[in-house]
């Protein structure tokens, strides 16, 4: 009878143990706004929708705007982001910027306060103050995000923006001081749909890209960038 309890016991850890290491793989859907601002131009510029295409650590974004579309998919056990620009409506190319997070010169400090929540998107949420320090300047700032803990293993999830946050950040809140006018941006999250379709492959780059280093020098003045893909200084 005791080794009848044992294996059962031990078949049960299995089971639970399986399940909690799943990660979501889904779609959520964020939206962005401001407050505490009446500048029309603002609010409109700020205001808008996205998709994000989201497995375990791994996160993808589609936009098209005005003639170009970019794919941005980010890994946070890597710490790679990559960003694929299309022009092809501008009769230009495909071109990838790929950037490896520099965690040397960046310090990320967290404070969470779990008797602060909130419900986004169907998801219990506490509050999270986190401290980005330029350890070169000194210089830094804070933001305030709600995290959930509902989402994915905590064990396994890393965050590629926030590295070593606990909880995945279904709230972002910025406060931006612009030309004498500041407000506060907000992400948030307005949908949250499971997909069992999402795999690793959902995160492969749009072929027939080139490294922008290769870019035409008008397409790299596009983006403010000289012939040798230096930022340009601007001049007063």
């Amino acid at each position: 009878m005791k080794k009848i309890f044992l294996l059962s016991a031990l078949l049960m850890s299995i089971a639970v143990l399986g399940y909690a290491q799943k990660d979501f793989g889904g779609i959520i859907k964020m939206k962005t706004y401001a407050t505490g601002t009446e500048d029309a131009n603002i609010l409109s510029q700020v205001q808008g929708e996205a998709e994000m295409i989201v497995w375990g650590s791994k996160t993808k974004m589609v936009n098209s705007q005005q003639g170009i579309g970019t794919v941005v998919v980010s890994d946070g056990n890597t710490g790679i982001t990559n960003i694929v620009i299309d022009l092809s409506q501008m009769a230009y190319g495909k071109y990838l910027i790929s950037d490896t997070a520099d965690y040397k010169t960046t310090k990320f400090d967290y404070e969470y306060d779990e008797l602060d929540t909130k419900e986004i998107a169907g998801y219990k949420c506490h509050k999270a103050v986190v401290t980005v320090t330029d350890l070169e300047t000194d210089e830094s700032q804070s933001l305030t995000l709600y995290v959930t803990n509902d989402l994915m293993n905590a064990s396994t999830y890393k965050s590629a923006k926030y590295p070593g946050l606990k909880g995945y950040p279904l709230y972002t809140e910025t406060f931006i001081e612009n030309d004498g006018n500041s407000f506060t941006m907000i992400n948030e999250a307005s949908e949250i749909k499971p997909d069992k379709k999402i795999n690793a492959k959902s995160f492969i780059l749009p072929a027939g890209w080139e490294p922008f280093e290769n870019a035409p020098a008008d397409v790299k003045a596009m983006f403010g960038l000289g012939a040798d893909g230096e930022e340009e200084e601007e001049e007063y």
